[in-house]
């Protein structure tokens, strides 16, 4: 059995997930991969081979296995400049090299490890400074873990980097492969040597732990992280857990001592869980200072299948709207490598809205939208956008930080439309508010607050399920094939 970078990366987050990919290759492929999961590996090559622009003249090895191997021995041998993919083979392990560059000063080999990550990844997606330092030690383990590999096989390396694209690169014209521009090189060495040996025997004890025939006992370490922290093979190897269960207690997965506590008790069903001192939080304070106990409540209206709805409180934020009311959603391509002028790595192109206009409440809504699948969308979202929203009025949206984050990078992109959009931003109002400030709870929210979990409760006979495209994640993968030119006109 051969183990791989990914496979190790994997182990380091779940072994017991990892097994199971190993030794029931037809259980684990029968767990669906989304449509999104899909383009990233898609978009991961095109930045792979992107970034192999820096490295002209470069050799590619294709295929992977014995062949490859034999044909990076003799590349190697014969000292080649540069190599993409080299692919090494011991007896246990196998990794590709996404490049090597032959050091003249040191007469060995540098190793570059290309992310498709940017540097500067903030920790939730939406903007801010702090880093994901969880990603950052995936990373070092990756490299650290090549390069093992690679040495064991008998090739020493000298410099070990990780290229990444730069999240301060704005695309003006042809992108710029130039140091530091539309990638960021960084000289890993030190924390690759100083993980080296330690490195190691976890990848010892992984190949010993994988290689074992008999399935290892449950429950996975998963079974002590929130639902959206869970493996791929969860429900699998943890069969006990219900598919409603206090691992989708609201923000649990923030809450690790509270969950261990619940679990060591052996409490899984959400209906199970105690009206004690842990359910009855120190949780977030809203602006005006009342507790938000979302814990507690989605536990109250589970058991008792009725809503929580404070009408006095949604009385007084609707009364805060101004007509006329705007609804608007915008759909998005984050794309890694920036498709158009004055954009950023990963920076959403809003190609589509979604506008309804209601003037009064006496009156029915007014729909309004635009699609743009040729080039950069901005200018026309705007021209339209700005024809269709007057300037008195409440702009409604759901979830406000997305909206408006594409808002504000409109207004950066397209300088003549700047106070459009930031007026836009002054009188948006989240109408997902009722729902987060628990004015709202019902058993059927499951503690959720998107859009997807609360339409269906309140509003049955709108579904997504008789939409083509039902979420946000497939927009993507569909966007992505029209503009490659995959999708004709008609589809």
């Amino acid at each position: 059995m051969y183990l791989s970078k990914t496979d190790f990366i994997l182990y380091r987050e779940c072994p017991n997930n990892v097994w199971f990919k190993k030794h029931k290759p037809e259980i684990y492929s029968t767990f669906k991969i989304s449509e999104f999961e899909k383009s990233l590996g898609v978009m991961g090559d095109e930045v792979e081979e992107l970034a192999r622009g820096m490295f002209p003249g470069g050799f590619l090895v294709q295929g992977r296995g014995e062949s490859a191997q034999k044909v990076t021995q003799k590349l190697i041998k014969e000292r080649t400049p540069v190599i993409f993919q080299a692919t090494f083979l011991t007896d246990k392990y196998v990794a590709s090299a996404d490049v090597l560059k032959w050091n003249n000063l040191s007469q060995k080999y540098d190793i570059y490890e290309i992310k498709m990550s940017s540097t500067g990844d903030p920790v939730n997606g939406n903007g801010g400074g702090r880093i994901d330092r969880k990603k950052e030690t995936q990373y070092e383990y990756d490299l650290t873990f090549q390069t093992n590999i690679i040495e064991s096989a008998g090739v020493l390396l000298n410099k070990k980097y990780l290229v990444r694209l730069n999240r301060e690169y704005i695309k003006n014209g042809d992108l710029d492969f130039r140091p530091n521009k539309l990638f960021i090189i960084e000289d890993k060495t030190e924390t690759i040597d100083f993980l080296k040996n330690s490195v190691k025997k976890e990848i010892e004890e992984a190949h010993l732990y994988l290689s074992a025939i008999k399935a290892p006992p449950g429950p996975c370490p998963c079974y002590y992280k929130g639902r959206s922290s869970h493996c791929t093979a969860f429900s699998y190897i943890n069969p006990n857990v219900p598919d409603y269960s206090i691992h989708d207690l609201n923000r649990i997965g923030n809450s690790k001592k509270y969950l261990r506590e619940l679990l060591d008790e052996g409490i899984l069903e959400i209906g199970d869980v105690p009206i004690d001192s842990r359910l009855k939080p120190k949780e977030a304070r809203n602006k005006i200072g009342k507790t938000k106990p979302r814990k507690l409540n989605q536990v109250l209206v589970h058991n008792s299948q009725e809503p929580l709805i404070d009408t006095r409180a949604i009385r007084s934020e609707l009364r805060s709207l101004t007509f006329p009311l705007y609804f608007l959603d915008y759909e998005t391509y984050p794309t890694a490598i920036p498709l158009y002028d004055g954009y950023r790595p990963y920076q959403q192109v809003v190609f589509q809205y979604s506008l309804h206009i209601l003037k009064s409440e006496k009156e029915e809504p007014i729909h309004k939208e635009y699609l743009a699948l040729d080039g950069d969308p901005s200018r026309r979202i705007a021209e339209n956008l700005k024809k269709q929203i007057g300037s008195d009025g409440t702009v409604i949206v759901w979830f406000k930080p997305f909206e408006n984050t594409r808002n504000k990078e409109m207004s950066n992109i397209l300088p003549n439309y700047r106070d459009f959009f930031l007026d836009i931003i002054r009188r948006t109002y989240d109408l997902m508010d009722i729902v987060e400030k628990q004015y709202y709870v019902h058993p059927g929210f499951k503690g959720r607050s998107s859009i997807k979990n609360i339409l269906p409760v309140l509003a049955p006979s709108l579904s997504y399920k008789s939409l083509e495209i039902q979420s946000g994640t497939d927009v993507i993968e569909a966007y992505r094939e029209a503009i490659s030119g995959e999708l004709s006109s008609e589809e």
